[in-house]
């Protein structure tokens, strides 16, 4: 369904709407961005990768806010079902991005081995951060490029600087949401968020005692970051040493350090990850 939505974008092309009337220099930018997005998001849904999950979430909105751009700016009355169409595709695809079967099989296609990645439900403190520091990264690129395609040197010139000196940083951190995951392994399992970890925890077949699904949460350690819903708590035959994150030991009101004989964790297919578990 993503691949087909994303299809469609490409049929109607509102950049090329968008650019209608602007000078060279700027229809060629937001030709370039138009283009470049779709091919990024397009190769990423080909190649499922935790590497393309984050390409197409931080990807898709460029289109996105091309589409409604020629709604806003444009002629009402000219191609008004492509410029929906436009509107309609890109925002599926953002939307299933975040699916959790979606999100499954991404995360899956950078497994090694008999691995079974289940991802991570995403903390609410992470995500504000996270809209705010996409929007500073893209925002001062493309922008940047559009001014400087329009002749306005030192506004442009800034702007495109500050995106520059964030590549190194943004999508790297933001690439830490996609890595997320339960494993499970031959040996046992291994919980794989850093995070909540400041170590990769890994726990034997054999030290696990037992595998829950609940809603509510208990006396187990709270290895979710404080989502809420279903989550699986995990008991071990022998107390293991969890070292969090400091960012997660403070919201959790507890030390780095725990010795912790059961935990819990929040895979977004809650249930398919409690049925592997047990198989």
């Amino acid at each position: 369904m993503a691949r087909v939505a994303w299809l469609i974008v490409a049929l109607c092309a509102p950049w090329w709407s968008l650019a209608d009337g602007r000078s060279i220099a700027v229809s060629v930018a937001l030709q370039t961005w138009g283009w470049g997005a779709w091919l990024i998001v397009g190769a990423a849904l080909l190649v499922p990768t935790p590497t393309s999950l984050t390409a197409i979430r931080m990807t898709i909105p460029i289109v996105i806010v091309q589409s409604v751009a020629v709604i806003w700016h444009g002629d009402p009355t000219q191609n008004a079902f492509l410029q929906a169409f436009a509107v309609a595709g890109a925002i599926v695809t953002w939307r299933l991005s975040y699916h959790r079967v979606v999100v499954d099989e991404m995360v899956q296609g950078g497994a090694y081995g008999q691995e079974t990645r289940f991802a991570l439900r995403t903390p609410w403190p992470h995500i504000l951060p996270a809209i705010v520091a996409w929007l500073l990264f893209i925002g001062s690129i493309t922008t940047g490029t559009l001014f400087l395609a329009a002749q306005q040197w030192i506004v442009g010139a800034v702007l495109t600087a500050v995106g520059i000196a964030l590549v190194r940083t943004v999508p790297r951190r933001i690439h830490r949401l996609a890595r997320r995951w339960l494993v499970l392994v031959p040996a046992g399992i291994v919980v794989h968020d850093h995070m909540v970890l400041a170590e990769t925890m890994m726990l034997r077949r054999h030290n696990i005692t037992f595998v829950n699904m609940t809603d509510h949460a208990g006396e187990e350690a709270d290895l979710t970051g404080g989502v809420p819903g279903s989550r699986l708590v995990i008991g071990a035959r022998n107390a293991d040493k969890v070292i969090l994150t400091p960012i997660a030991a403070k919201l959790l009101k507890t030390g780095e350090a725990l010795h912790v004989q059961s935990f819990a964790i929040a895979p977004r297919r809650c249930d398919v990850a409690h049925s592997a578990l047990h198989r």
